[in-house]
């Protein structure tokens, strides 16, 4: 059976992993404030999903800016920027007979509006193998609206395959293939600590059972680990999170935590950042508890707007620093130049490329996801740490001869 989408998405809310497709940046500088308790303000500006491009890194001009002691965020007064979509697939592939939900696939947000309305032209046959165009529209509150054009490619399920049985032959031949291809942590070592910089790796429980003295001995410096997620209504601390503190601790190794986060509440935010502290009591820490929010795709189901993503970042870092706690937020290039305003709060960067891409200062780079190390079975996220914080300048323009 045929039919025509009109889906009204009941949600917007926070934001954040590169992109194609320009469109104007809601976000201006003269449209944000950071706001003091007293009223004080200083402005401040392995698919195919896209996230909304920004101005190039070389435009960007570094300021010196001063911010208040606590941090707020108010929407513009008067509401002139479309929503945008901040993570959207230019081809949806849908299995034959499976019901098609669009606001599954999409992530949008909006500078003012929390519940932005998705619409979808164009028609879908599910029960019909074969490629369908079809067209999604947000629309804010004010009329603002944006559209984007997305394939839904309806294909036949094919049965799994039999996996033959691979011969030792064969086994030896892939794992000298992929010996190949890796770069041992001892090169990452090499490279990446140069001055004062020093390597290090994050986990979670998904690394398994980790031998902390071999990768202390492999010349790592530092682990941050998962402490506790907050997702799916569901919060826990990390079933490996005891283990790993006290391990990496008796090693030697200088620790970090992060926490995986989709609060959109002031009240879930209080009462799970208590219980970060209760976990955290008695233990030692090196650098400041992180921040990890990575809801994109599905971002309007929070209804948050893009004051509301800072706003619970904010509040994450007061609790933390009521605890006792510095804080730190984790994010990667694109939403920290469109979304994410850190301000007064250090950065994780997560930026997989031999050369950081953000423009700004940083004190912690996540350089890659498919690192390996002694102790380890697979791979992790491998990281550099600068003390002193390290500032990448904008590249500036050449000026032509003629």
């Amino acid at each position: 059976m045929k039919y025509s989408l009109k889906i009204k998405a009941v949600a917007l809310s926070l934001c954040m992993a590169s992109a194609a497709l320009m469109q104007g940046c809601m976000l201006n500088a003269n449209e944000y404030q950071y706001v003091s308790s007293t009223g004080d303000s200083t402005s401040r500006s392995t698919s195919d999903d896209v996230s909304e491009t920004s101005p190039a890194d070389s435009s960007e001009t570094t300021t010196e800016e001063t911010f208040p002691e606590s941090m707020h965020m108010e929407p513009p007064e008067v509401d002139t920027e479309a929503p945008v979509f901040i993570s959207y697939p230019r081809t949806i592939q849908l299995a034959k007979g499976k019901e098609f939900v669009p606001d599954d696939y999409v992530g949008y947000i909006d500078d003012t509006d929390r519940d932005i309305e998705l619409k979808v032209t164009g028609e879908v046959d599910v029960n019909t193998a074969g490629d369908y165009p079809i067209q999604m529209t947000i629309t804010d509150d004010a009329g603002n609206s944006k559209t984007i054009d997305v394939t839904v490619k309806v294909y036949v399920k094919k049965p799994t395959p039999t996996k033959k049985p691979a011969t030792s032959s064969s086994k030896s031949s892939t794992s000298a293939t992929t010996a190949k291809k890796k770069t041992t942590f001892a090169d990452l070592k090499n490279k990446y600590e140069t001055g004062n910089a020093f390597i290090g790796i994050d986990v979670s429980k998904y690394q398994g059972n980790i031998d902390f003295a071999k990768v202390k001995e492999a010349g790592c410096h530092f682990v941050i680990i998962r402490m506790a997620i907050y997702n799916n209504g569901k919060f826990g601390i990390d079933t490996k999170f005891e283990e790993n503190y006290k391990k990496a601790k008796a090693a030697g190794l200088l620790v970090g935590v992060y926490y995986y986060s989709v609060d959109n509440t002031e009240k879930l935010m209080k009462e799970h950042c208590a219980e970060l502290a209760k976990a955290l009591k008695g233990k030692e820490i090196d650098f400041p508890v992180a921040y990890d929010f990575e809801k994109w795709k599905g971002f309007q189901k929070l209804k948050m707007n893009s004051s509301d993503l800072n706003n619970m970042f904010y509040l994450f870092c007061s609790e933390m620093e009521n605890y006792g706690y510095e804080a730190m937020i984790y994010a990667n290039p694109y939403f920290l130049r469109n979304w994410f305003r850190p301000g007064r709060y250090k950065i994780w960067l997560a930026d997989w490329k031999t050369q950081p891409s953000y423009v700004g200062t940083f004190h912690f780079w996540q350089f890659s996801a498919s690192g390996r190390i002694s102790g380890i079975n697979g791979n992790v996220d491998v990281n550099v740490y600068y003390p002193d914080g390290r500032t990448v300048e904008a590249k500036k323009e050449e000026k032509s001869n003629g």
